[in-house]
């Protein structure tokens, strides 16, 4: 998806399209794959072009799961633990670290 066209805009916004139980599955699927990396502040997969933008690809991917998914895994039943985990995204430096529901997570 992100290889294809170097931007996630038009890929998450078809996923929001599709609603449902199996897509709000492989919605906290994905989420719980990869929040381990976007706590770290990175991507959650590699990017090898150099006319691809890292750090804007990880921001509109972490303000896509915060406005969008954070929802949809609240509605679907996923685990507190990763509903934590995602809401972490929307803070920074030792705020985040600093939370109550960090994870522990080292870098």
């Amino acid at each position: 998806m992100r290889r294809a066209s170097g931007t996630l805009k038009p890929w998450l916004a078809a996923w929001e399209r599709r609603t449902g139980h199996l897509s709000d599955l492989r919605l906290a699927g994905a989420a719980a794959e990869w929040e381990y990396e976007l706590l770290g502040d990175s991507l959650p997969w590699s990017v090898h072009w150099y006319e691809n933008d890292e750090e804007e690809m990880r921001a509109d991917l972490v303000a896509w799961l915060l406005g969008h998914a954070a929802p949809r895994l609240r509605e679907s039943g996923a685990s507190e633990d990763l509903r934590h985990r995602i809401r972490l995204l929307g803070l920074t430096g030792e705020a985040r670290w600093t939370d109550r529901h960090w994870p522990g997570h080292r870098y």
